[in-house]
Parts: C-alpha cells; structure tokens; sequence
C-alpha cells in the first residue's frame, strides 16, 4: 500500500494554493495518454537547489519530484530548452546519451541536493539504527554503510544510505520522494531510543562527481587525497569552503558525492565548473543518472523494491546482517533463507537496439508471460533497452532460471532479451573501486 500511504506526501503538498494549483492538471490528465517522463507543468517551482540559476543559465531542463526541481538534462546551444513526449525516442535522446557517455568514460557532475538526508543523533543512535536497519551500521567513523528499513515480512520499508559521522551522529541519505515516509518510519519505531531525529535535506547542497576522471578533477580543486577506498566520508578543503566528500555511487563509477553547507555550495560549483573545463567536465541531468543506474542494475525503490517485495528476493541479501543483535525483519529474512525464494530480480537487456523500455512491459518466459519490468531505460553504453523484472522460480537454481529464453512484449512485439542475476555492466565492481 505504499502508494496510497499518506507519509509519502510532502509536507508542503498540504498547502491550498498548490493544491488547486496541481489538482486541475492531474484531473484533466487522467485519461491522458501517460507519456513516459511527463512533466507536470503546474505548480512548480516550489524547492529549489542552491544550483538552480547556474544550472539554468547552462542550459539545464527541470524535471522535478517531491516538488523539488532538478535538471533531468542538458539542452545544447540552439536546442529549445524543453522536453517533449513519445512512446520512442525523443528529440533529447542523444541529449541524455552523451551525458551518460560522459560519467563511462570521462567525468560528469549532476545535482542530488533533493535526495533527502536525517540526521540521527543521540546516545542510542546507533543501537537504534541497527534496530531499524538490515545491515550493521556499528562501523568506524568515516564509514558509509548501504542498508534497508525492513518491515516484519522481509519486504523493503526504505533503501538508504547510512553514514557514521560521530560516535553518536548518522546521516541517512534516502531518495528524494521517500524523505516524509522514512522519516515516518524512524519516528514510529523510535520508542524509548534516546535519539533524535533533524531533517538536514535543504541545509546541503550535493554535487555527485561521477567518472574515470573524477579523482583526477578532484584534486585540482582540494589538496586533500581522495585514495579513501568506497565506502568512506570524509572532511575536504575545497576552493576557499570546506565540504564532505562521500565515496558512494548510484551510476557504477568511480566518484563522490560532495556534500556542501548551502551557503557556500555556490562557490564550490563555480570551482568545480572553472576547474572541470580542462578535464571535459560535462553538465548530467537525473535521465543520465538512471540509465546508467540500471547498466549496473542498481535498485530503484518505489518500481524495483517495495515494502511487498522480500529482501532476499530483490537480491540485496548481501545487505543484511543476521549475525548482529536482533532487528527489525530478521525473523522473516532467516526463514526465507531456509525456504527458499520463490522470485528473483532479474536484469534484461534486449537484443535489438531500437526498442525501447520504461517499465510494466510483460516478461515472457520460455513463451509464457511470468511478470513484468519493474523498471527500464535506455542502456546508452550497453547499446541497447534495460529492464529489470522479478521471474517467478520457486525450487529452481540461478543456473535454471538463466538456462531459459526470455522476451520481453514491447507494445506487442516480443523481442528477445538477454538475462542475468549479475550485473551486465561492471559486475565485479572494479570501477567504483578503482
């Protein structure tokens, strides 16, 4: 029920003005053609990045969630700074190809200020964490551990990040439309937890520095060294500011995401900008981030992982810690360890570049449909339409459900598809690594 929970509204979206504003348009909407990427036009403008103006100025397109507006990509000179629609490829298609282009194979810089980030702070901070979350979050300073919010089924309440700040502080970063609901979810289990809970979202501005280049980059704008391995957060002099580095990626590359007081985050752009002209910086919009988050088959919470979805069955078992002290979901994840799963998510790429996925479209297993995509996009460096998509398989192996051919329907052509458990691009990991 977790589009229907009321915790996944805004608390801004109770205002009236917005109310009447946005409701006209979803209702004349609703029988719409639902064209993938639609924009709403009404009642925006609300949140803005402390990047919003240079963005623009630099030919920056605004998509927008949870009210927030952040460039989903990059017009080029000439090019009519607008998206259009189509069940097919747009007019910005080569757009977001040559911003994905750039994260693969040199270095790019995109705005996740919206994602949303809870401070969690107190004497219990961590034992209360490690109450709420899948995986052991009892990690030195400095470290960023990658862990779920799991309800008592196993299924995912929330797919965070969760970095050590202090002996007593953490930072949760969680996707931007998720910010209310995860924030409800700490508060309902807070109990006698001697912790408190701050919303940090609009006190940082995040730049994510993504690409071969990145720590090339970098140091030319901090003398600070960046050979911390993945996983770490830690202080940085940057320009004349200083800022948080976090090496974390959700594109598969080597990077960090810069985290900055929004009164400086301004002028940390700007160095970023000045300096990036001689490493080929490119401008990335959120189309870019996706598509190359599902190369590397990196969950998106809301299609691929939702609270119905169990936590083993998504393939995040290596997220979670059974070994520590008892928490939220761990009964549910041992017994589904000994029965077994009964799905598993699995990636697709088809194998005709012209086609296009966005999600919903049927997975046919050895000439039966058996689910669906929960998401899809463009592969711009794999060549080809990636899907991701749950494949019923109780009692079989992995080998087994790979062994089978699969299409997938697109608007009712089957095209054949390319499966794997592992990711197509990466899968070792060794880029982010690197």
């Amino acid at each position: 029920l977790g589009s229907v929970d009321i915790a996944r509204n805004q608390p801004f979206q109770k205002n009236r003005r917005y109310l009447f504003e946005r409701s006209k348009e979803t209702l004349g909407l609703l029988y719409a053609d639902h064209y993938p990427y639609r924009q709403k036009a009404t009642a925006r403008g609300v949140r803005r990045a402390p990047f919003h103006a240079l963005f623009k100025e630099r030919g920056a397109v605004m998509s927008e969630v949870a009210g927030w507006e952040r460039p989903g990509w990059f017009a080029t000179p000439g090019q009519a700074p607008e998206y259009d629609y189509a069940w097919g490829r747009t007019r910005w298609f080569a757009n977001v190809a040559r911003e994905h282009r750039a994260i693969r194979e040199g270095v790019g810089l995109y705005d996740m200020t919206s994602f949303g980030k809870i401070r969690v702070e107190g004497p219990d901070a961590m034992r209360f964490l490690n109450h709420v979350c899948g995986n052991d979050v009892d990690v030195a300073t400095g470290r960023i551990v990658y862990t779920q919010f799991l309800n008592r089924s196993g299924g995912i309440e929330a797919d965070v990040t969760v970095t050590r700040l202090a002996e007593t502080a953490y930072l949760v970063v969680t996707p931007s439309a998720t910010l209310a609901a995860d924030q409800a979810w700490l508060r309902r289990h807070l109990g006698e937890w001697r912790v408190v809970l701050t919303d940090m979202t609009a006190a940082e501005g995040v730049l994510a520095v993504m690409g071969p280049k990145a720590r090339a980059l970098l140091g030319d704008v901090s003398p600070d060294d960046f050979d911390a391995p993945f996983g770490s957060a830690f202080e940085i002099e940057i320009g004349m500011g200083l800022a948080r580095a976090h090496r974390v990626s959700y594109v598969g590359e080597l990077g960090w995401e810069i985290y900055v007081s929004s009164d400086i985050a301004m002028h940390v752009a700007e160095v970023l900008l000045e300096a990036g002209e001689a490493h080929g910086l490119k401008l990335c919009g959120a189309h870019a981030m996706d598509s190359c988050r599902i190369e590397k088959a990196f969950r998106h919470f809301g299609h691929d992982i939702t609270s119905e979805d169990h936590v083993l069955e998504a393939g995040l078992g290596f997220a979670v810690k059974t070994g520590k002290s008892e928490f939220i979901g761990r009964d549910a994840v041992l017994a589904k360890r000994d029965a077994g799963v009964d799905k598993r998510l699995v990636q697709f790429r088809l194998k005709e570049p012209e086609p296009m996925l966005y999600h919903n479209e049927p997975i046919l297993r050895d000439g039966e449909v058996v689910g669906y995509l929960t998401s899809g996009a463009y592969g711009h460096y794999l060549g080809a339409a990636i899907g991701l998509g749950y494949v019923p398989c109780s009692g079989e192996s992995a080998a087994e459900v790979l062994s089978s051919r699969y299409q997938i329907d697109v608007a009712g052509t089957r095209v054949e598809a390319e499966a794997s458990l592992k990711p197509l691009y990466d899968p070792q990991a060794r880029r982010v690594r690197a």
